[in-house]
């Protein structure tokens, strides 16, 4: 299948910068709010849960209530995103938001929350989240020109990290020890504000009608069926056979799993590592994990000024042989600072890697299945996440109980792993952009 490239699009959006870019600054500003609120949630569930129950199952329910969306929804939302008006899901995905925080809210002032009543909350923010973060990412190449899409989605990664992970987390901890009902108050605030910002986009931005090229052959099924609605089943395959089709999606595809898999492993036992393996304490962790923030946020404002200096394929590889090198090296050293500089080099390189895959998804995907075609890439994340967390902690404990490792190495293998595929990923996918040429995601 040959991309084709997307519809003309008008001088006027060509040379209008982000900072001029209305529509941009509202979703920005909306997408910045609904995260901080999501970062104070967060934090503040925890507490909440323990307040409730002592009984480790029970708040393990909670968590998994918030998750089960992405599994549920992950690959339907796909299909309503690209029938229905994108604003309007956006709109209605921070309504639900707001409405649920308010009752949840009410619970905790009455106190009023349990168990039950607390899984259902998380599970529809849960929801809210999977059909706003997936609606999102449709809107930013509706919104801006296709040549800054690096620089809008590395300034949404960097907004999204600043106000959740730090802004959010490190809020929380504070607001919650001021009263526990003030996190869930402030995001009811911030979700009723994201929805009136929402609510004043230009338009309804409703997904393109596929019009198939008559010049082109090998133009597919898949590019043209939408014009006649069919079932829900079969809509939601289209996005499965679109990237089943594309040989270079289908790498990509194979990319994503295989990078979240590895990933996913290292982080389950990461902790034990930082205790284990560095000798650190949980105030150590926590400067560990900032100082890996601070790497993706400059990542992520970075990316926008090297895609001007580089193609989006060189930069995604020459990303994924920093990973390896990286976090090689983290695995390597029992050295607290040395593996604080790679965590940092290393969470620079995953933002930048991430913004490049998902601007070429946007670039090659026609914009009728730009939202199947995100949503199977999702739901793959998602699932190879759990999958890669079991896996981690199975390779730790094979490599004491099987092999014989110490526990320092058995600890260091899930970074040995991530390492070897990410720099064998960079090898296939060098081979295989070779082939192919440079034009075809350029």
């Amino acid at each position: 299948m040959i991309h084709r490239p997307a519809p003309a699009e008008s001088p006027e959006k060509a040379e209008t910068k982000l900072g001029d870019n209305a529509d941009y600054k509202r979703l920005f500003t909306a997408v910045a709010l609904t995260f901080l609120g999501d970062g104070l949630t967060l934090t503040a569930v925890p507490w909440l849960i323990s307040g409730v129950t002592r009984d480790a199952f029970e708040a393990s329910l909670v968590t998994t209530a918030m998750r089960l969306p992405w599994l549920l929804f992950s690959l339907p939302i796909g299909v309503v995103i690209d029938r229905y008006s994108r604003k309007n899901i956006a709109v209605a995905s921070s309504l639900l938001r707001a409405i649920v925080l308010i009752a949840l809210t009410a619970s905790v002032a009455l106190d009023a929350i349990n168990i039950p009543l607390l899984m259902l909350f998380t599970f529809l923010i849960g929801a809210s989240r999977v059909a706003f973060d997936s609606t999102v990412q449709t809107l930013i190449p509706r919104i801006v020109h296709k040549d800054h899409l690096e620089k809008a989605n590395g300034q949404f990664t960097a907004g999204q990290l600043i106000t959740s992970d730090i802004l959010g987390a490190s809020l929380g901890g504070l607001i919650v020890a001021a009263g526990l009902i003030l996190p869930f108050a402030i995001d009811s605030v911030t979700a009723l504000i994201a929805f009136f910002l929402l609510l004043t986009l230009s338009q309804a931005f409703r997904p393109e009608v596929a019009k198939p090229d008559p010049a082109d052959a090998t133009a597919s099924a898949a590019d043209s069926a939408p014009v006649q609605r069919s079932g829900w089943l079969h809509e939601m395959s289209l996005g499965i056979r679109y990237i089943r089709e594309d040989s270079f999606l289908r790498l990509l595809a194979l990319m994503s799993v295989l990078v979240t898999l590895t990933f996913s492993g290292m982080v389950a036992t990461q902790v034990f590592f930082v205790q284990d393996v560095l000798g650190l304490n949980s105030f150590g962790f926590g400067v560990l994990l900032a100082i890996a923030t601070v790497g993706s946020v400059i990542g992520g404002q970075a990316v926008g000024r090297w895609r001007r200096r580089m193609s989006a394929p060189s930069i995604m590889l020459v990303s994924l042989v920093a990973l390896g090198v990286f976090y090689g090296i983290a695995g390597l050293t029992r050295s607290a600072y040395i593996v604080g500089a790679a965590y940092f080099c290393a969470a620079f390189f995953i933002v930048t890697y991430n913004v490049v895959r998902s601007s070429i998804l946007q670039r090659a995907v026609p914009d009728h299945l730009l939202g199947r075609v995100g949503s199977v890439f999702r739901f793959l994340s998602l699932g190879m996440g759990a999958i890669g967390a079991l896996l981690g902690g199975w390779v730790v404990s094979a490599g004491e109980k099987s092999l014989g490792l110490s526990r320092v190495a058995s600890l260091q293998l899930p970074y040995g792993i991530v390492s070897v595929v990410d720099l064998a990923l960079a090898v296939i996918a060098a081979l295989w952009l070779r082939r192919i040429g440079p034009g075809r995601v350029a």
